[in-house]
């Protein structure tokens, strides 16, 4: 068996070494959200799923992952019937070029598990047809099962997605696993307002769950709400610092417990 990472080896220099060398047998990726399997007779591409997606859409959709483990079985058995027709030579160079078009996304996450909904904020966009796909899809759902299930081919439903996130059409959801903190507020003065402080080590329990920026939404006990930017702080287990103004605009204090939600997105 060959095993590795395709942050190390990515699936076109991957395949192209396995097909140098005339392997038969099934290269399995596995990322978090979708199993995906690419088979190889005699040097050749014989066979790709990738999820719900199959054949080149497969392809497509597992060049596009950052990262994932990948192990390499020529034991597996090889799938009875092809559905890559394209010879290698040309396959390797489409992969090339939808690698480089996924390398130029700016806004997708790598992490596809994290959820998408329509955003609140409002606005004006001319949408594409593929777009309206995505709308259609979008409540509830993750960035991977948009992938998978859209009709359109994966790469030009990421540039999609990566284009409704860039204009704030869609926005990312916190993970629904992420549940609130209750903590107590401490308050401080001078500069730093907009700012919460909460302990080193929760700060970096979420930065494991969450991905890119993010920030917190504090709720007060008599309802107020606001989002702040997010940073460490050393020996402040249990406790948030906010700022005494924006203390006073949650109509709280010190001592008070605050239910504080992890948020992608507000950080400064």
């Amino acid at each position: 068996m060959l095993k590795g990472n395709l942050s190390e080896f990515p699936l076109g220099t991957l395949i192209q070494t396995l097909a140098a060398a005339g392997r038969s047998g099934v290269l399995v990726i596995r990322p978090p959200w979708f199993e995906g399997r690419v088979a190889l007779k005699s040097g050749g591409l014989h066979a790709a799923r990738a999820g719900a997606r199959r054949g080149w859409a497969a392809l497509e959709l597992l060049a596009g992952l950052p990262r994932a483990p990948f192990v390499f079985d020529d034991a597996l058995p090889l799938p009875p019937e092809s559905n890559l027709a394209l010879p290698l030579e040309a396959a390797l160079a489409r992969m090339l070029s939808v690698g480089d078009r996924w390398a130029a996304l700016k806004h997708l996450p790598g992490d596809w598990q994290v959820g998408l909904a329509l955003s609140r904020r409002s606005g004006e966009m001319r949408l594409t047809p593929i777009m309206l796909q995505i709308l259609g899809l979008l409540e509830g759902r993750s960035i991977a099962s948009i992938l998978e299930e859209s009709e359109a081919p994966p790469i030009e439903v990421a540039e999609a997605l990566d284009q409704l996130l860039a204009e704030g059409v869609v926005e990312m959801r916190t993970p629904s696993e992420m549940q609130p903190e209750i903590l107590v507020a401490l308050s401080f003065y001078g500069k730093n307002q907009g700012v919460a402080f909460v302990d080193e080590a929760l700060y970096s329990e979420w930065s494991k769950l969450l991905p890119g920026t993010f920030g917190v939404r504090v709720k007060s006990p008599r309802g107020q709400e606001a989002s702040f930017e997010v940073r460490p702080r050393a020996d402040i287990p249990g406790r948030i610092m906010l700022h005494d103004k924006d203390l006073r605009k949650l109509r709280a204090g010190r001592g008070v417990k605050l239910s504080v939600y992890p948020e992608l997105g507000t950080s400064g």
